[in-house]
């Protein structure tokens, strides 16, 4: 029986010019619904996610369950901000997505007495609101996963405003503003304590490093293929209420 290495192999060596024209053919009909949406996710203490080879304070594929550790490389594809809409109880998991100014809110001022920023409401669900961003990566060590969202939370906001000052910082040795695909990123993720339960901790995104730009072979063979449909699909998650099979913790 042939493996997939195996046939990995044959794909070099196969004529496969006459499937050009035909790209995407017969996928019409399968929306986002028919699909699980991937989700670069940070593994938390005590969700459902954590075994034995996925522990806490790392990173994960919410499709597949894939862990890749507490440090991975990622090539981001697209980004936009969003309104972010997460259950009203434990575990908080997210349920909406709507672009900025979407749907109307209602705006909630802290109790009085404490300190803090007025919280923006559903008022169809009663679920809080949440500006946050959206990013579609792919990771060079594993472009078997294709396009995965990174979705980071309130808590990883500082890290992620941080993020994006340099990636829009970037230069290309000839002077001029790189795209943002253009350079790969370690991304890391610690376990920190939790700033509403000090006696716990959470899972949070805390760096961002520059890794090495994104050479030729690496951007026609994985970058570019995806770049058109990504921007698609980074708009289309933004529509409303998520599916069953795409809400996120």
């Amino acid at each position: 029986m042939a493996t997939s290495e195996t046939n990995d192999k044959e794909l070099l060596t196969e004529d496969i010019s006459f499937f050009e024209s035909m790209a995407g053919n017969g996928f019409e009909n399968m929306g986002a619904g028919t699909t699980s949406t991937a989700y670069l996710g940070l593994v938390q203490p005590d969700s459902g996610a954590v075994s034995e080879d996925s522990p806490a304070g790392t990173w994960h594929n919410s499709a597949t369950g894939r862990n890749y550790g507490n440090t991975v490389r990622a090539i981001v594809l697209a980004f936009r901000t969003v309104w972010n809409e997460r259950e009203a109880d434990p575990p908080f998991r997210t349920v909406g997505r709507y672009p900025v100014n979407g749907i109307p809110v209602e705006y909630r001022q802290p109790p009085k007495g404490k300190r803090g920023y007025p919280k923006m409401i559903n008022p169809d669900t009663g679920n809080e609101v949440q500006e946050l961003f959206i990013y579609a990566v792919m990771l060079p060590d594993f472009p078997e996963d294709g396009v995965l969202f990174f979705n980071p939370t309130v808590g990883s906001m500082k890290t992620a405003k941080s993020w994006n000052s340099q990636l829009k910082s970037q230069l290309l040795p000839n002077g001029v503003q790189a795209p943002i695909f253009a350079f790969q990123w370690l991304l890391t993720a610690e376990l920190v304590s939790n700033p509403q339960q000090p006696a716990k901790q959470i899972a949070k995104f805390t760096r961002a490093y520059r890794d090495a730009i994104v050479n030729k072979d690496l951007f026609t063979s994985m970058v570019q293929p995806q770049l058109e449909v990504t921007k698609q699909n980074v708009l289309a998650i933004t529509e409303g209420p998520l599916e069953d099979n795409e809400i996120a913790e």
